[in-house]
């Protein structure tokens, strides 16, 4: 692009502006492609990567509206068992399905209602969804050991 050397020329600064706009569009188109893939690549990851298991019990008490769990594991898609110490989530709504996820990173338990806000977080290892009964039942509400030793992960559970 040849240099503007006259100030007083305004074609020229003009027809080198409509060039630097043009450029600026084609940028942000190749922005926008970027984060397309960037999600596609998220999603095909989450789709292709190996199936995940868990020996993990949520229980449900209604009278707090809490879910507890004894600890457990989950087995990660690239094989590992990540250790799940015991714990507890209060002040959860009944009759409610909510996806636990256990985040290795920062070892916290989390209970989310939207899936994309479970799957979003790459840090996040997807247990399972589980229903809450109502605010005065207790129980079983779902995990791998719920039906056996352990279970697919991202399995739903409504127990109650």
């Amino acid at each position: 692009m040849p240099r503007v050397t006259h100030t007083t020329d305004l074609r020229e600064i003009n027809r080198q502006l409509e060039e630097l706009q043009t450029v600026k569009k084609q940028i942000d188109a190749v922005t926008k492609q970027i984060g397309n893939v960037g999600v596609q690549l998220n999603q095909l990851s989450i789709q292709h990567a190996p199936a995940t298991t868990n020996n993990m019990l949520f229980t449900w008490t209604g009278a707090t509206l809490t879910i507890s769990w004894a600890a457990g594991s989950v087995r990660d898609k690239f094989g590992f068992n990540v250790p799940v110490p015991a714990g507890s989530i209060v002040n959860l709504v009944a009759n409610t399905y909510y996806w636990m996820t256990w985040n290795k990173v920062h070892q916290v338990m989390t209970a989310q209602i939207s899936a994309n806000s479970a799957f979003e977080n790459p840090g996040n290892i997807v247990i399972c969804q589980i229903f809450t009964g109502t605010a005065g039942q207790t129980g079983t509400a779902g995990g791998g050991l719920s039906s056996g030793h352990s279970d697919l992960s991202g399995s739903r559970y409504k127990l109650f």
